[in-house]
């Protein structure tokens, strides 16, 4: 993946969360809907994995210097920024 002229390395987990982020950009996405559709639907694992993942997919895509890319919409999920 590129941000930028800077080439980052995703897992295949952090690609697809950031994959479903793209695909409804603008969109606000549940922690449920990412669980359905990057892990599955019958997942019982913690549902707080997709925080983990978003906090690295963050460390990894954002820095100082550029705006975010994903945004939390508190109380209601993950929004990929106008800004990516």
């Amino acid at each position: 993946m590129l941000r930028g002229d800077r080439e980052i390395s995703l897992t295949a987990r952090e690609f697809a969360v950031l994959e479903y982020l793209a695909r409804h950009a603008g969109e606000v996405v549940t922690k449920r809907e990412l669980l359905e559709h990057v892990w599955d639907f019958e997942f019982e694992g913690d549902p707080n994995i997709v925080e983990v993942y978003v906090a690295r997919i963050r460390r990894k895509i954002d820095v100082a210097s550029e705006p975010p890319m994903i945004d939390t919409i508190r109380g209601a999920g993950y929004r990929l920024s106008d800004a990516a």
